[in-house]
């Protein structure tokens, strides 16, 4: 039970705490059309102190540690979207304003000290995955395709004679300036900086930084020279 609070509620909180954020998800998570949007609006900036008023969330929105998680004004959390605020970080995952996050997609701040911080006008999209374990931060004007993935750690595999869940992880972090896109399917590993105004090509597998205005693509990515070679 432990545990499962700080997964869901946060380390400091109680059975109390978990009681009342279970009821008041459990009422009005999935509730449809607009009088469920309404009443997410309201509640959820009561309750959570880090939702702005102006901020919208869908119906069927996981959302752990509630009190770790700050959405600006105009913010909008499509249906099905999961946001995992576990960490010790007080602003686990920062969503700017107007930021729009597409349905099936999953933000997770990763334990023990990770983060997820998005700048304002950014927009990730369907079914990507953002996982924050050594801090990512992305920056404003940002557009993430759908089903991209942008791991911030990696796992250790140094010694053969140790199982490799046993050998722990690195985290460096992942920085991605402003106005940069991401196309549809791409992978961003850990230690990468995408500077401003680059272009990352569908499906392409970035291992390395990528200078201001760059354009990418491919497995592993490689620098283009245009940017039709991006598709």
């Amino acid at each position: 039970m432990e545990r499962y609070i700080r997964l869901t509620v946060g380390e400091k909180a109680g059975i109390g705490a978990l009681m009342g954020q279970e009821l008041l998800l459990g009422l009005c998570g999935g509730l449809p059309g607009a009088l469920g949007l309404v009443l997410r609006n309201r509640l959820y900036s009561y309750f959570f102190k880090g939702f702005d008023k102006k901020a919208f969330v869908g119906r069927h929105v996981t959302l752990r540690c509630p009190r770790q998680i700050r959405l600006a004004s105009g913010v909008i959390v499509d249906d099905f979207v999961q946001l995992i605020g576990t960490s010790r970080m007080p602003d686990a995952i920062t969503l700017g304003e107007k930021c729009f996050v597409r349905s099936f997609a999953m933000i997770n701040a990763g334990p023990p000290d990770g983060f997820v911080h998005i700048g304002h006008h950014s927009a990730i999209g369907q079914g990507s995955l953002l996982y924050g374990n050594g801090g990512l931060t992305i920056g404003n004007h940002v557009l993430i395709a759908g089903q991209s993935t942008v791991v911030a750690s990696s796992h250790i595999y140094d010694r053969p004679d140790v199982h490799i869940v046993n050998q722990g992880y690195s985290a460096k972090g992942i920085h991605i300036e402003d106005n940069v896109w991401i196309g549809a399917g791409a992978r961003i590993l850990d230690g990468v900086t995408i500077g401003e105004g680059a272009i990352v090509g569908s499906n392409a597998v970035v291992l390395d930084s990528v200078d201001p205005g760059g354009r990418v693509g491919g497995i592993p990515a490689r620098s283009l020279k245009g940017r039709r070679d991006l598709s």
